[in-house]
């Protein structure tokens, strides 16, 4: 179980969708000391490729590769996203117990209608997250047992990184706040780590920034995160899901060949990254407008 808040959640309909969208950026998270996750919504079980069990084992792998602190999956029929009540009171409670402060979402409109659903109802569900008055049951049966998969490697996984980027364990960190570029270790108060009201539930809580991950959408991103340093790995990660872009029979009228995969990937991460004059970059987009305190330090030059 989670013991303290994740900084960061990225929240997608099924397993693998994280790793093409954001998978650099939260690496490159990670290796800044933050904390991050990811919740699919779904077990993958009406793709075309694999099975259930199989992206399970694959998530996990790929989880390690991305060095997330916490991965989970909900029990939404896959191909049957809807934005229910029953699942926006689902996934507010997920986001009550592990409390993001910033949350990555799909972007609103695409192809898969899975896809687009999530997005809506993962903001509506940050949105009920935070009301005060709204009761949410715990519900343990919601969140898949398979991310024991994945919880047995995050212990050792935690540890190889921090050996990694010299970062401190959690104590160290609070111990040290923001000194050194590390971000302070937030331990949360309560029973397990988490806040909790009267009840016995996880406390309301809202996360500070929604954003919107938006590589499969022809949009212009409000900002782009500079992955040079973590695109290999980023890639990794996709290839973590062998049953799904190994080269095989099943699916190849719709799936493209490995090579294809990487050249394509590639080239999209390269038009992002010259958009800020980066190598590689993964594009994001927020709806509110951004605040600047300092003109002199807007990165990125105009001419």
């Amino acid at each position: 179980m989670l013991t303290s808040g994740l900084d960061i959640l990225a929240i997608a309909a099924h397993r693998d969708d994280v790793e093409q969208t954001c998978g650099g950026t939260l690496l490159k998270m990670a290796g800044l000391g933050h904390r991050t996750g990811i919740l699919d919504l779904t077990r993958g079980e009406m793709g075309t490729r694999g099975t259930a069990e199989d992206r399970a084992q694959e998530a996990a792998h790929a989880a390690k590769i991305l060095r997330v602190s916490w991965r989970e999956a909900l029990d939404i029929p896959d191909g049957r996203v809807e934005n229910t009540w029953e699942n926006r009171l689902k996934l507010a409670g997920i986001i009550r117990q592990i409390r993001p402060r910033v949350v990555i979402l799909p972007y609103w409109e695409g192809r898969h209608p899975d896809h687009y659903t999530a997005s809506k109802l993962g903001y509506e569900a940050c949105f009920l997250a935070g009301l005060a008055k709204l009761a949410i049951s715990p519900q343990p049966s919601a969140v898949s047992s398979e991310g024991s998969d994945f919880r047995k490697v995050a212990s050792v996984m935690s540890v190889e990184a921090r050996e990694k980027q010299n970062i401190p364990s959690a104590a160290k960190a609070r111990k040290m706040g923001d000194r050194g570029g590390m971000t302070e270790s937030r331990a949360l108060p309560g029973r397990g780590g988490v806040p909790e009201s009267a009840g016995g539930a996880p406390a309301p809580h809202r996360p500070f920034k929604v954003i919107y991950a938006t590589l499969y959408h022809d949009i212009r991103p409000t900002f782009v995160v500079d992955i040079s340093e973590q695109f290999e790995a980023r890639f990794e990660s996709l290839m973590a899901y062998k049953s799904q872009f190994s080269d095989q029979e099943a699916g190849k009228d719709i799936f493209p060949a490995r090579a294809e995969i990487r050249a394509r990937i590639e080239a999209m991460a390269r038009f992002y990254g010259m958009m800020a004059g980066v190598t590689y970059a993964e594009p994001f987009l927020q709806k509110e407008v951004g605040l600047v305190e300092d003109v002199t330090a807007i990165p990125v030059k105009s001419i």
